[in-house]
């Protein structure tokens, strides 16, 4: 046998499972040491087993039919970690019992278990039993026939845990990119995007378009209705900002109450447009503040030679020139 912790650890958690159901006779207690996902096959077509429920079926139809304790003993069992959270245990074992007050004995009953760690311990996630026997008619599926389907049950497990770790993946990529309040590219993200869009201008020249925003009397809103309530306000708008951009576009907080969007192909009138629609979507939105919620907005277009800092130098200027003029407005750079 593997003497490695890891082998030490499965066959403790093999024989806890084994002592729960045939020493204790334990239906509920041996269910909750077993995977909702469980998958089983034992010596009669009956004795399959798809999910949690079905096994406890079983335990409690075994436990009817010997209510009294299952002596068992193992030997030549074996254990390994396959992953870091999937192992196996093999091994061959004998069980002694009374029945109907009979002695009886199952010799050499040949068992396999497939483990998977959940939160530090190990639980089944997949049983095989067998004993040589000529007893199984072939629709049956007697169980040594059945000793392959271990192997489908572990390219199960792994596709699973292969499209767990995908998920995760797909999850922190997006956490990478994304603002955590309001859902839209953080500014990473949306500089990236705008570096990418300055290059494509320098090999395939089109309209590039920014228009930069921010809230009006934010800090009052802050002051006077807490943070929390600010918080909330930047959701809404973002999601008001977002219900009018294009899928082309590029929308992200920019920092604080600022956000840009990046508008690639999109002409100064087409931005000027776009960038009115916002303001007025906003100002005209009842947010349930004493404070009226406008934007200022600042709109720059690309000319041969911009840099990201040059360009965006532009767009800020155009937005301060907005405040200036009186807020809940849209200003162009020159």
């Amino acid at each position: 046998m593997d003497n490695s912790p890891t082998a030490e650890t499965l066959v403790s958690a093999a024989r806890l499972y084994f002592d729960t159901f045939l020493c204790h006779r334990d239906p509920k207690a041996s269910a909750a040491l077993a995977s909702n996902r469980i998958t089983g096959f034992g010596t009669g077509a009956r004795e399959r087993v798809y999910k949690v429920e079905q096994a406890l079926d079983l335990y409690r139809m075994d436990v009817e039919a010997i209510p009294g304790p299952i002596e068992y003993s193992i030997r030549n069992i074996q254990a390994q970690g396959l992953t870091d959270d999937t192992g196996v245990v093999l091994g061959e074992m004998d069980c002694h019992f009374f029945h109907l007050n009979q002695a009886a004995s199952l010799l050499n009953i040949r068992f396999t278990l497939v483990m998977r760690k959940l939160d530090g311990r190990w639980i089944l996630e997949h049983k095989h039993l067998s004993q040589p026997s000529q007893a199984h008619e072939e629709h049956e599926g007697y169980p040594l026939k059945e000793l392959e389907d271990r192997s489908q049950v572990l390219q199960r497990m792994v596709k699973e845990r292969t499209r767990e770790l995908e998920e995760t993946n797909r999850q922190m990529q997006r956490l990478a990119i994304t603002d955590v309040l309001t859902g839209l590219y953080n500014r990473m993200r949306t500089d990236e995007t705008l570096d990418v869009e300055i290059e494509r201008q320098k090999r395939y020249p089109a309209p590039l378009t920014l228009i930069l925003m921010d809230i009006d009397h934010f800090k009052a809103v802050n002051d006077g209705h807490g943070h929390n309530r600010g918080d909330e306000v930047l959701v809404e708008v973002s999601r008001l900002l977002s219900q009018r951009v294009r899928r082309t576009d590029c929308l992200g907080r920019w920092g604080g109450e600022e956000f840009l969007l990046v508008c690639p192909n999109t002409s100064l009138e087409s931005a000027r447009q776009l960038a009115d629609e916002l303001r007025r979507a906003v100002a005209y939105q009842n947010f349930g503040v004493e404070v009226d919620i406008t934007l200022s907005l600042g709109v720059a277009q690309y000319t041969a030679g911009d840099s990201r800092e040059s360009l965006l130098e532009r767009a800020d200027a155009a937005m301060y020139n907005a405040k200036q003029e009186g807020r809940n407005r849209v200003s162009f750079s020159p």
